[in-house]
């Protein structure tokens, strides 16, 4: 696959393929380690803001609710004041009216929540009078009450259930003519101490311009303001915010705000993505605390992070390529020195060997190629040597070529002069020495036909007969369906050779040789047995377990060359048949079996 889309891609060096391979993976890696690491940061961070805004709206909410509180607190001191009881009930006269300013004023001056209060008696005997009114400098006036019950305010506690509503003045409603203050103020009835009938309606009222220094002195660089259920900003670290629907903000896109209700601007808001918002409710007035943060105030912080995982990265990528660079030349190093051995080798250097340290792939690579080098420097040198014994047979037949002719003639000449004589044995006699002479030589060809090889045989145990007149006779069979198999020449005339020195010779009776060749389990047979003397089991074995290789010796001390022959039958059988057998079979007394097994069509040299 990599080989179709990159055709060059073979051509490179496995250094290089390596760093092709494993750089790109690492730098991926890596930066897909450094941008999830960069992610979870700026996720870390961002969850870090939401919940530092969300304490901030806490803590925030918690001191409104420390004032309202503080607020009700004070509300509560007015029911359980008898001086204030007593005006409400008795009717408010200057002397009263001092008193009640002489009691409560120091608390309002001393107070940081309030800074106004407004009481409305509504007994019947008192609706002509005027208010009680009191702020942080002193004695003020206020709508009266005729005048506040027309106002959305009273119609807003009218429906009530708890009997008291949390709200916020405008200087617009001029309750506090002269005050330009907004006011968030606590709304309830005033009731008797002694009967909790409703005789009057308090209001205490706190500056929205000094709640919201008070709660905002130290925001930070967040954007926080107040707002009520009815969406209306009631404090804000931006004071020109105070008293306007937050869809006003600039943090909402004017162009639409006309088509949004102002108790659904919260919502709106913290579906802004450029926005983090958070906010808590106060459990007692029900209003927001609203923390607000544009998200791009965020970037610079980011962009350290992003920097330094940048940073990182690059750090790493650039130890990453060192690294991959190293390994690479660990693993190709040792290849690179085995590659130039190989081309020390392909020159004839046969002393190459490789050294690596270690049993790992690349060590048992360089034990291998140094076995290889050891075993391909002997096969070199074993065929070298065999090469030198060709050339030595080659030149030694080269020279008896000379004979061959000279021997033949000489042959003919005399067996002419026998028959002009009459002798006919002497004739048969030099007709089978011909015949031998010329059957072993075949032309220079190194394999001939059975039939021509029990022929060779024949006629070399016609003349050993001549020999041993009396002594011994023969006997060959040979299956007319195997008469053209090609085999090497002379393999059974040594072994009918051994026969005759060590089988005929010694007896003192009448000596058989029965040469034979047929087929057995589609292997063919050619067997030489005698009924000599025979040999012991342990001379049988080592001769039988005797390598191709090594010449048997010490087949018999006055033969020294019969375990020759022998080794040479069985290099040859190895040489020209995969699956050729060589056997002795002998008993002392009883004489020698031995048998040549080839299986039928495995000749790999064309016999």
């Amino acid at each position: 696959m990599m080989r179709a889309l990159f055709p060059p891609f073979r051509h490179i060096t496995l250094q290089r393929k390596l760093l092709t391979l494993v750089i790109p993976l690492l730098i991926v890696t890596v930066g897909v380690t450094g941008l999830y690491s960069y992610y979870i940061a700026s996720g870390e961070v961002v969850d870090k803001l939401r919940q530092s805004q969300l304490n901030m709206a806490i803590k925030t909410k918690d001191q409104l609710d420390y004032f309202a509180k503080s607020t009700l607190s004070f509300s509560n001191y007015l029911f359980l004041n008898p001086t204030v009881q007593g005006m409400v009930m008795n009717g408010d006269t200057p002397q009263r009216r001092d008193q009640v300013f002489k009691n409560l004023l120091p608390l309002m001056v001393t107070g940081e929540s309030i800074q106004s209060l407004i009481l409305y008696p509504t007994s019947k005997e008192h609706e002509s009078g005027q208010p009680f009114v009191i702020t942080q400098t002193g004695i003020a006036s206020a709508i009266s009450l005729d005048g506040f019950t027309k106002t959305r305010y009273y119609e807003r506690l009218a429906k009530t259930e708890n009997g008291q509503i949390w709200d916020m003045f405008y200087p617009s409603d001029y309750i506090l003519p002269g005050d330009y203050h907004h006011k968030i103020v606590l709304i309830k009835p005033y009731k008797s101490f002694y009967n909790y009938a409703r005789n009057g309606l308090l209001i205490i009222g706190m500056d929205a311009d000094k709640l919201s220094k008070t709660l905002y002195h130290d925001n930070g660089d967040a954007t926080q303001f107040i707002m009520n259920d009815q969406g209306i900003v009631l404090a804000a670290t931006d004071m020109q915010w105070i008293g306007k629907p937050v869809t006003l903000l600039p943090v909402f896109d004017q162009t639409n705000v006309d088509n949004i209700h102002p108790d659904h601007g919260l919502e709106l808001l913290k579906q802004k993505k450029q926005y983090i918002v958070s906010d808590s409710v106060s459990d007692i007035t029900g209003w927001h605390s609203v923390v607000i943060q544009d998200r791009s105030k965020l970037v610079l912080e980011l962009k350290h992070i992003g920097s330094v995982t940048f940073s990182i990265m690059a750090v790493v990528t650039l130890i990453t390529i060192l690294v991959s660079w190293v390994i690479a030349r660990i693993i190709t190093n040792p290849m690179k020195k085995l590659m130039f051995s190989m081309k020390a080798l392909q020159t004839g250097d046969f002393t190459q060997r490789v050294h690596f340290n270690g049993n790992d792939e690349i060590g048992r690579l360089g034990h291998l190629y140094n076995t290889m080098v050891g075993r391909i420097k002997t096969l070199i040198d074993d065929v070298y040597a065999s090469r030198l014994k060709q050339k030595e047979a080659e030149l030694k037949a080269l020279q008896s070529q000379i004979n061959p002719h000279f021997l033949y003639n000489t042959l003919n000449m005399i067996n002419w002069s026998a028959m002009q004589k009459g002798d006919k044995e002497i004739s048969e006699m030099v007709i089978s020495l011909s015949q031998v002479f010329r059957l072993s030589l075949n032309s220079g060809n190194d394999f001939v036909e059975l039939e021509h090889e029990m022929e060779l045989v024949r006629n070399y145990l016609f003349l050993q007969k001549k020999r041993f007149t009396t002594r011994f006779n023969f006997e060959i069979d040979m299956e007319p369906s195997i008469q053209h198999f090609r085999m090497p020449k002379l393999l059974l005339q040594p072994l009918v050779e051994n026969a005759i020195i060590h089988a005929i010779e010694p007896s003192g009776g009448n000596g058989h040789i029965h040469v034979k060749a047929y087929t057995e389990d589609s292997r063919i047979i050619l067997e030489v047995a005698d009924n000599g003397l025979g040999m012991p089991d342990e001379q049988v074995q080592r001769l039988n377990q005797a390598p191709a290789q090594e010449p048997m010796k010490n087949l018999q001390m006055n033969a020294p060359h019969s375990g020759m022959a022998l080794s040479n039958i069985k290099e040859r059988l190895a040489l020209f048949y995969e699956q050729a057998e060589f056997e002795i079979v002998s008993r002392e007394g009883l004489g020698t079996r031995v048998q040549l097994r080839i299986k039928q069509g495995g000749n790999g040299n064309g016999a």
